[in-house]
């Protein structure tokens, strides 16, 4: 009988599909802190899970300008990390929609016309980003 039961057991195993599962060692985004930090502007978006969920907490601190600091939720699809960005600056929560064209090990952001609903900022169109190169998030550059 023991016999038997340990031979339903690892029939059920090894029957178990592991298809499903994400290759992380092969996937475009890894996880890590990315960071920018020139004339005293400093961002930070530490990605702390990529299957192809996205997560992780992102920090912007602008020179001369209010630092806002926040978790990002979203996905990776087609060479783009896409999500919402929920912060809190000047003591007030709010959520955008954020995108990061994926480029090697460097995150560039993408800019685009944007429409807001209640406390929610969104995109009107992912297909017309414009990715901005002035600030690479760089895999390994954190200074924040």
């Amino acid at each position: 009988m023991k016999f038997l039961v340990s031979f339903i057991a690892v029939f059920i195993l090894l029957g178990c599909d592991q298809s499903k599962k994400t290759d992380t060692e092969s996937f475009p985004v890894k996880a890590g802190c990315y960071g920018y930090a020139e004339k005293g502007t400093q961002i930070t978006f530490q990605i702390t899970r990529v299957d192809p969920l996205v997560q992780g907490t992102l920090i912007y601190d602008w020179a001369e300008k209010d630092r806002n600091s926040g978790s990002f939720n979203g996905s990776y699809k087609n060479g783009l990390i896409l999500g919402t960005y929920t912060f809190v600056s000047e003591g007030t929560e709010s959520s955008r929609e954020i995108a990061f064209k994926v480029e090697d090990s460097m995150l560039l952001e993408g800019h685009g016309e944007t429409q807001s609903t209640g406390k929610m900022t969104s995109f009107t169109n992912t297909e017309n980003l414009k990715f901005n190169d002035d600030f690479r998030l760089i895999l390994g550059n954190c200074k924040n």
